[in-house]
């Protein structure tokens, strides 16, 4: 045993070390894989038949525990079964769970066992209390830079400490949602928060085995990428043996070097036991091995510290978001307002093509290079649609010098408000005029230079009389004639958002989009939503 103080914080600074190496070959942050321990450590819930005895204590079961336990054979699945096939009637008839069977009678109607499920997700909730002992543990824990988390714990606990992780409840769930690989939590035997999901009896466990290679097939890609921590296990849990049991059966002996160093147990030190960090092994089914790493300490605080200090540039909610959109696009070929795509087709050379990774408000990490790229089409697109997320300051002094050149028609006021360049009648401030001489010029006679020409402009006092408003004229006219007949309406009379529809409706019909007419019309309508102060 180590003597002194001192020894002993040289011995565990040395423990740490060896840890932060051997994780600092992996180019991947580590997994915790969480069980029930956990729970027992931080939340003070009782062990599987501590909680199945005290739940039968407040039951009102007609029988001892112990009766109900003999016929079990000692199998804890086999045990909830028994306990809730007589659970069912008593829940159904006593007026002790009379609010629950209000709040649940649809859902329970459909399958006996979940009368116990629900009273066992109810009894949690209110059993369920932080640890005050282990709060400096709990905290650093939350700091751990860690890209998911599979546990086969019931609890709230890891959704509150990891609070920006997206939760996945159950195997459907992990199996069958698009998943990422960072942010996330796997919930694979359920939640408190949705009774029916968790896994509990007999049945449930059939249903959860029977279905072991999908998710041996997911778990193995995570384990082939990361290093995973199992915690709150023991080396001869049963839900751990069977999952590497059948992960281990996807993987031939040539390619076990590849989760080689990546299964690491942590185990609280026996009494007299001093802490270390050591290689071990696993025995499975059919008498494969599996190397494995072992982490023994008496305080989780050294691991957190390591966890904690990992290498993270961007927080995880940001890095997910970031994946997410990046798949998102990948797949439907369709940038959204998240994701600017420049103008690339089967054509360009791979060699030319320059990827840019902006992570901040909008598009605010986009570069002034690639603003420069950005074409009128771009721009009128987003007047009307508003999907772009452009950032004003880099468009106004990257793309609106370029397209306007020789483009009579193109909408400036939407980016000129945004960076606040506009007196109240839309012309600009006199150190906007200043700021953009030569560079961009605003017509002096807006609205009326987006009028028609002369032929249809001496038409106006007839369109005011016979159609009045935006979707008269819409109504009564093929579209060459509405966009010729809208600007000639008061312009008190013109319902931008009528306006907007009708723009929205036209944009993709490339001869109409292209007609000077038609961008005379968003000209118009970025000037009257944008260009005027509403207060003026």
């Amino acid at each position: 045993m180590l003597r002194t103080l001192t020894d002993y914080s040289l011995y565990m600074e040395d423990i740490k070390q060896k840890l932060k190496d051997h994780l600092s070959q992996f180019s991947t942050n580590p997994y915790l894989f969480v069980g029930s321990g956990m729970s027992r450590r931080y939340l003070n819930l009782p062990t599987w038949i501590d909680l199945l005895k005290q739940f039968h204590a407040i039951s009102k079961l007609e029988l001892s525990f112990e009766y109900y336990l003999s016929l079990s054979q000692g199998k804890m699945p086999k045990l909830a079964s028994v306990i809730g096939n007589e659970f069912h009637k008593v829940w159904w008839n006593d007026s002790k769970f009379k609010k629950s069977v209000e709040k649940f009678s649809k859902e329970a109607s459909t399958d006996i066992p979940l009368a116990l499920k629900i009273e066992l997700c109810e009894y949690l909730k209110k059993i369920e209390q932080q640890n005050s002992e282990y709060n400096e543990e709990i905290e650093l824990l939350s700091r751990a830079v860690v890209d998911g988390i599979i546990t086969t714990n019931w609890d709230m606990f890891l959704n509150k400490v990891f609070h920006d992780y997206k939760v996945y409840v159950g195997q459907q769930e992990l199996l069958f949602s698009e998943s990422f690989s960072v942010g996330e939590i796997f919930k694979i035997h359920g939640s408190i928060d949705k009774p029916s999901s968790i896994v509990v009896n007999e049945e449930d466990y059939k249903n959860f085995n029977s279905k072991y290679a999908y998710l041996a097939a997911k778990l193995l890609t995570i384990f082939v990428e990361h290093p995973v921590f199992f915690m709150g296990y023991s080396l001869t849990d049963e839900n751990v043996i069977e999952i590497l049991n059948s992960i281990m059966n996807c993987v031939d002996n040539g390619n076990v070097e590849k989760i080689k160093d990546r299964l690491i147990f942590v185990l609280r030190c026996k009494e007299n036991e001093e802490p270390s960090f050591q290689d071990s092994q696993m025995v499975l089914s059919q008498g494969k091995i599996i190397p494995i790493k072992i982490l023994r300490l008496d305080s989780f605080l050294p691991l957190y510290e390591v966890l904690a200090n990992l290498r993270q540039r961007l927080p995880v909610k940001l890095l997910r978001k970031l994946k997410e959109s990046v798949v998102e696009y990948v797949k439907s070929h369709a940038p959204t307002n998240k994701v600017f795509v420049g103008d690339i087709d089967d054509t360009t050379e791979l060699s030319d093509i320059e990827f840019v990774i902006g992570v901040g408000v909008a598009s605010q990490a986009l570069s002034s290079q690639g603003y420069k790229g950005i074409k009128s089409r771009d721009v009128i697109e987003d007047v009307i649609f508003n999907n772009k997320g452009y950032v004003a300051k880099l468009l106004i002094e990257n793309t609106l010098p370029e397209i306007t050149k020789g483009n009579v028609f193109i909408p400036v006021f939407k980016y000129l408000r945004a960076e606040k360049l506009l007196n109240g009648n839309g012309t600009l401030t006199a150190a906007a005029a200043s700021q953009l001489s030569g560079k961009i010029r605003l017509k002096p006679d807006f609205p009326k230079c987006c009028e028609p020409d002369y032929n249809y402009s001496k038409k106006k006092t007839f369109v005011r009389s016979t159609y009045q408003t935006v979707k008269g004229i819409i109504s009564a006219c093929d579209t060459t004639h509405a966009m010729l007949y809208i600007p000639l309406l008061d312009k008190r009379n013109i319902d931008l958002d009528d306006l907007e529809e009708f723009l929205k409706l036209n944009f993709e019909d490339k001869k109409v989009r292209e007609a000077t007419v038609f961008r005379k019309l968003v000209c118009l309508y970025d000037y009257l939503r944008y260009g005027l102060d509403p207060g003026i």
